[in-house]
């Protein structure tokens, strides 16, 4: 383990041995009042659910409290957690303590208020009586961090997504998508840039997995990945399993998904429409919408009320390999193109059409589960014929 040695010097210190794990695990919490102009820099932030934003009123709150001059700084704010290996006193007569820090060690709470301390802040600028309270927590298992970071984190409430990351239920799709182009366009944790994120990514994968939306079953339709993410989430954190029967296809998903949204243009105005008039179409002037599953942009694009039930139409173009116990395309992929290609004017020419009965509201047809099920019958019909 690649460890890194940090300087604090609290004017206040003491060490906690843990009441239950004292003995066996040889834990302890020590406690640290430290100037915050003596901080030390560069702690890691690994184990911290999410990445700090400090955009947020409740932080701008804590950035005035710090800056005051009321010494009340430690009292008002809970502090910050840190998970480390080991704490050693460097000079008895002196509070100076050594923490190293491993990998996957760090802050484990109060990352929001270590970057306002550090981030944009000189020592000199911060005020002389101002301390923050430190709780350095030592030789705790790496299993139970995701368990402490999701108790801890309670005043802003973490997301479930940021949670999963840390505990690693997504490390499998990352490894599945690392060496893709468009892997840093989606963000693991909550303040992390993308333009996906990984609720959309197993949303996807929901709605092609077979085993929680059989295609021999017309009233059961994958309308949460559209409607209600956080349930398709929770559905992936209680059947880990089945969604990894998702992987073989993954990366055809994710290609489908925006072939569909950057073609269905092409096809609307080839069959006579106009494209940019339909109010389930979003549009930009200036900076184009970026499809990076298949490196394009364009000005125009299926929002996604409309794009979720013709995407998931397709999952009838999945079959459960008998050997690999893994999902796999009818036919190959080239053969779910072709299927698309043959019936995108007349999924898109039904999506217009549930737009309309349902008042123009593309939020509304992405909730209908009459708009999936027709959908999904017209691709089977589609695929059923070719095959006669």
């Amino acid at each position: 383990m690649a460890q890194r040695s940090f300087l604090f010097t609290p004017v206040f210190a003491r060490r906690v041995p843990d009441p239950n794990f004292n003995k066996s695990n040889g834990m302890n919490r020590h406690i640290f009042f430290v100037p915050v102009r003596s901080v030390p820099k560069d702690l890691p932030l690994d184990p911290n659910a999410r990445i700090p934003n400090t955009n947020k009123r409740v932080y701008r709150d804590i950035a005035e409290s710090l800056l005051s001059t009321d010494g009340m700084f430690h009292l008002k704010h809970k502090g910050i957690t840190v998970v480390a290996d080991d704490v050693k006193q460097e000079d008895k007569d002196e509070n100076k303590f050594e923490v190293s820090i491993g990998d996957n060690q760090g802050i484990l709470d109060g990352g929001h208020t270590y970057e306002i301390i550090t981030s944009d802040n000189e020592p000199s600028d911060l005020p002389e009586d101002q301390y923050v309270k430190f709780e350095i927590l030592t030789h705790v298992p790496p299993k139970w961090i995701p368990d402490i970071a999701g108790g801890l984190n309670t005043s802003v409430q973490v997301q479930p997504m940021s949670l999963d990351n840390l505990a690693g239920a997504f490390d499998w799709i990352k490894k599945t998508l690392k060496r893709e182009s468009y892997y840093r366009t989606i963000a693991w944790r909550e303040n992390e840039d993308g333009e996906f994120d990984a609720r959309d990514i197993v949303g996807l994968m929901t709605c092609f997995n077979i085993d929680l939306f059989p295609n021999t079953v017309a009233h059961q339709q994958p309308v949460i990945a559209y409607e209600k993410k956080s349930h398709a989430l929770k559905l992936f954190e209680e059947q880990p399993e089945t969604y990894e029967k998702v992987r073989p296809i993954l990366k055809d998903i994710l290609v489908l998904h925006d072939t569909i949204r950057f073609e269905s243009r092409q096809y609307w105005n080839d069959s006579g429409g106009k494209y940019g008039l339909c109010s389930f179409v979003e549009q930009r002037e200036r900076v184009e919408f970026a499809f990076p599953f298949i490196n394009k942009t364009s000005k125009f694009r299926l929002v996604n009320g409309a794009l979720y039930p013709i995407l998931g139409a397709f999952r009838w173009m999945v079959e459960e390999d008998r050997k690999t116990e893994k999902f796999r395309w009818k036919g190959g992929f080239k053969e779910v193109l072709k299927r698309w290609k043959g019936s995108a004017d007349e999924l898109l020419r039904m999506t217009a059409q549930a737009n309309t009965e349902l008042g123009r509201n593309p939020n509304a047809i992405g909730k209908s589960r009459g708009h999936w099920a027709n959908l999904h019958a017209r691709v089977a019909m589609r695929d059923l014929m070719e095959k006669a």
